[in-house]
């Protein structure tokens, strides 16, 4: 006579398998979030540092070329009520019709009066380097810095970022589209052997920022740097 053998299994009830599934939630939902934050923190910590190398580039554009420029080749202008930067046709453009420039270029600004235009001619160069900051015709919350190169400039300093075919083409954007210049301001100071004591002061942040506004990372960067003209004194 055979018996019949019986299997028994174990299974669990609704209860515990809500408090699994409860369980795994909670642990899905805390991973999701840290690596939400993980996220954020690593494309902010890369924005800041994109912000911070493009600053540097910047200054150290205006340290090596502004310091073997003679004193009376420099000059620093006041134009950011005057002039808008507009990004689409890369261009430096008015905000009048007509542009005030016995006010704005007739003269270098005085000592330690700040501007957002350093006009200057390296020792050796036909050519004026000018370095300009302007806001966007688009958006005045944005800005931006220019780099532009032009001969002549001793009875015409208005024309080194004007919109013409024959400058356009040498002006330079030095700040990316990722990268916002919120202030950029130059002054200078007559020191000894009548050279220049030139401060550059650059402020700038990330277009994108994920963080909100109680962060406590400062979405805003600043920079300085002085130069010192070195004049040849005979």
């Amino acid at each position: 006579m055979s018996r019949k053998k019986y299997n028994k299994y174990e299974s669990f009830s609704l209860v515990e398998m809500l408090i699994t599934i409860t369980i795994i939630g909670v642990v899905m939902l805390i991973s999701a979030v840290t690596l939400t934050s993980l996220v954020k923190i690593s494309t902010v910590s890369s924005n800041k540092t994109r912000v911070r190398t493009e600053t540097e580039f910047v200054l150290e554009l205006v340290r090596r070329t502004v310091r073997n420029s003679n004193p009376s080749d420099i000059f620093v202008y006041d134009s950011l009520d005057e002039r808008r930067f507009n990004p689409e046709t890369s261009t430096v453009i008015s905000t009048s019709e007509v542009l005030n420039v016995d006010e704005v270029y007739a003269n270098g600004l005085a000592e330690n009066v700040s501007g957002n235009e350093i006009h200057f001619r390296p020792y050796g160069y036909e050519n004026w380097i000018c370095v300009g900051y302007f806001k966007s015709s688009l958006d005045d919350s944005k800005g931006y810095i220019l780099k532009n190169s032009a001969p002549d400039l001793w009875n015409d300093h208005a024309s080194c970022f004007e919109n013409n075919i024959e400058n356009a083409q040498y002006v330079m954007v030095l700040n990316s589209e990722y990268v916002n210049i919120t202030g950029f301001n130059i002054a200078y100071t007559e020191s000894a052997e009548t050279n220049y004591l030139i401060r550059f002061n650059i402020s700038a942040e990330p277009v994108d920022w994920y963080l909100g506004n109680g962060a406590p990372v400062d979405r805003e960067v600043f920079r300085q740097t002085v130069v010192t003209t070195e004049g040849l004194i005979w």
